[in-house]
């Protein structure tokens, strides 16, 4: 009997778990775009374009077709456009590779201009002695020129 309820538990696990990894019209809908609406996702466009695009997946869904299978059939019959991830082939390439590449290179030029803004800082800190004297020369001049400025009003 114990053995009965083992097995048949087993059964029910598998059919179960077999069951839950089965593909859903809405895992196709999310990675399609309604053809009548572009740029709008499938599983949420609501025109009638989007009702026949629902139907014609669930139809495929239920005969057990792959969801590779159900896109390959659309992006036949509308191009790569339809889909919302663009495929990692081809000139699509650049939308993957394109933010890193410019990463890099903005990296690259914040650390020179960086580096060029310090050594230019490091020149202009240190002024000679002359331009000292004159500098103090000339802030004790306007500093006395705007006390008797003040002493006068």
């Amino acid at each position: 009997m114990l053995h009965r309820i083992i097995i048949l538990s087993f059964i029910l696990i598998t059919l179960m778990s077999s069951a839950a990894t089965a593909l859903t019209p809405g895992e196709v809908e999310e990675s399609l775009t309604c053809y009548a609406c572009p740029g709008e996702p499938l599983n949420i466009d609501r025109c009638s374009g989007g009702d026949q695009m629902r139907a014609a997946t669930r139809k495929m869904v239920d005969e057990g077709k792959t969801k590779k299978e159900i896109l390959d059939y659309f992006v036949g019959q509308f191009g790569e456009g339809i889909l919302t991830i663009p495929p990692k082939k081809g000139f699509n390439l650049v939308a993957y590779i394109f933010p890193f590449i410019g990463l890099i290179f903005g990296v690259i030029i914040a650390l020179v201009i960086a580096k060029r803004w310090s050594a230019s800082g490091k020149i202009h800190d240190a002024p000679d002695k002359k331009t000292e004297e004159i500098m103090d020369e000339k802030m004790k001049k306007k500093i006395d020129s705007e006390l008797k400025k003040l002493e006068e009003e």
